[in-house]
């Protein structure tokens, strides 16, 4: 009962508050003064005011952002990681095949596949959590993986690691085995 009779007299008050006039009144001295009770004696001028300029409230961005994959991601794997390679590591390969572990939990859900991004291209996955990827060319690499359900909605994402490949060159000759002396 308290609220309804707060609010019924806000209502009230902000009515009778845009509802008052508004006089101008120019003192002997030139200053203007705007008020709502001029004094007997002023020379007092009633102005129209004009009603206040609204707009509408922005959505903000996180209003407008869809958050439904989060929540799913959330409710859906607790962990998902790369765990091999291991970020800022090196290593040799002359095939440049390069081996990714995962790890998942709770397991792969029915539907739902892991693509795993290679500097930012897609190239391939599957259900498996180990995954080889084979003819890398040589150099530095970015690579995560995202689990994307059966409609193609990324639900979950790994960390992101870094890796270099080194091969060998076609172009430099191989290095012959010396022969041993006795």
């Amino acid at each position: 009962m308290k609220h309804l009779l707060l609010t019924l007299f806000l209502v009230l008050a902000t009515g009778t508050a845009q509802a008052q006039k508004v006089y101008k009144v120019v003192r002997p001295d030139g200053t203007i003064l705007f008020t709502d009770s001029p004094s007997a004696g002023d020379d007092a001028e009633q102005v129209d005011v004009r009603p206040l300029n609204t707009t509408p409230a922005l959505a903000s961005p996180t209003d407008a952002f869809d958050d439904s994959a989060a929540v799913e991601a959330e409710v859906g794997y607790s962990e998902f990681r790369i765990t091999s390679p291991e970020n800022d590591t090196s290593f040799w390969d002359t095939a440049g095949n390069v081996n990714v572990d995962l790890s998942l939990k709770p397991t792969l859900r029915a539907g739902d596949k892991i693509d795993l991004l290679l500097d930012g291209q897609s190239v391939g996955g599957g259900k498996s959590t180990a995954i080889t990827l084979t003819e890398m060319d040589r150099g530095t690499h970015s690579l995560q993986a995202v689990v994307k359900s059966s409609a193609g909605k990324v639900i979950a994402r790994s960390n992101t690691v870094t890796f270099t490949v080194q091969r060998g060159s076609q172009l430099s000759p191989q290095r012959r085995p010396r022969p041993a002396l006795f």
